[in-house]
């Protein structure tokens, strides 16, 4: 099968044909039908201290068909639609008992969406019914984390919340924090490009600072009880803290992998919670299909494009820079 190598950071992304992984007696084969493209996939092949292993296989927004099972397996059979969670867990060890599976002690990494199949742990794979499609599918892993950061951060109905950005994370923390019951819900950005995605998938208003500095105190005239960071960029997280109420919460969902200096008084002045919330539980998964399925918005919005796997390492390179693309899919 083919799938996509990450080489080390500078050099190329490629393409390669490997063996098809064994299959587990509790496990399930799938064949990719999408796969994102995540912000990580650009931020964690740049060179920092947090990239992937060179030689690891890329690729965890995944959605696909169920090809085969093994032996043991009970809740999947051929034929189903699944969204991966690309960690497998046990369910038992203290990390997985707390709900957060990403740190299982035993289980394997899933990653290699962008390729054409995949082996995983028959309780990583989420049904999704035809109400919701392989794009909306393979979107389930970037939305679902929107609803653990609000779980997290205990988000109460009318809470106001204004998110910087409007990528993946921002979209997906306006997705669940008006489906949690948020009050006034505005996202702020660079340039208006992504405005018309955030008010489709919920926000109240969406404000350009560079081009109005003003328009964030018009649509937001009190402080919010929560700030949501999700663009990764360095100042970003004390861009956040400054516009936070006092007593109020602080979601980090950007993750950026460069220093980002804070000012710890002026954090204690204020009281402000600062959250660092990675990923999602096996429920939020399931919550997030659940969602999908009953929605009159369809997340598929998101997607301005999907393309081929080969086209896969140029596009990786371009996105490193500015670019106009939403959330790009990968059909290998």
């Amino acid at each position: 099968m083919r799938v996509a190598i990450f080489n080390g950071a500078g050099k190329p992304i490629t393409i390669e044909d490997v063996a098809d992984d064994p299959l587990d007696p509790g496990s399930v084969r799938v064949e990719i039908g999408r796969c994102g493209i995540c912000g990580s996939d650009i931020s964690l092949t740049s060179g920092s201290p947090f990239d992937y292993a060179t030689g690891s296989r890329m690729g965890h927004e995944s959605a696909g068909t169920v090809i085969e099972v093994g032996r043991d397996v009970t809740s999947l059979k051929v034929g189903d639609t699944i969204a991966v969670l690309p960690r497998g867990f046990c369910g038992y060890c203290p990390p997985c008992r707390a709900g957060r599976p990403l740190f299982c002690e035993t289980g394997p990494q899933q990653t290699g969406g962008f390729g054409e199949r995949l082996v995983i742990t028959e309780h990583s794979g989420f049904r999704f019914p035809a109400s919701v499609s392989m794009a909306e599918g393979a979107l389930v892993e970037p939305i679902a984390c929107g609803r653990r950061a609000f779980r997290q951060a205990q988000l109460n109905k009318g809470d106001s919340v204004l998110v910087i950005g409007a990528g993946s994370m921002g979209v997906a923390a306006v997705y669940w924090a008006r489906r949690m019951g948020a009050g006034r819900i505005v996202v702020a950005t660079r340039t208006a490009a992504r405005h018309a995605i955030a008010l489709a998938m919920g926000a109240d208003a969406a404000v350009s600072l560079a081009d109005d500095p003003e328009a964030l105190g018009r649509a937001l005239p009190l402080p919010p009880d929560f700030t949501v960071e999700s663009t990764g960029k360095p100042g970003a997280l004390g861009e956040a803290i400054g516009h936070v109420r006092a007593c109020g919460t602080v979601v980090s969902l950007g993750m950026c992998t460069r220093h980002d200096p804070v000012i710890p008084a002026f954090n204690a002045f204020r009281e402000v919670t600062l959250l660092f919330p990675l990923g999602y539980a096996p429920e939020d998964f399931t919550e997030t299909v659940r969602a999908f399925d009953a929605d009159r918005i369809r997340p598929e919005t998101m997607v301005s494009e999907a393309i081929p796997l080969d086209g896969l390492p140029a596009l990786v390179e371009e996105m490193r820079g500015d670019h106009g693309r939403r959330k790009v899919q990968i059909v290998p």
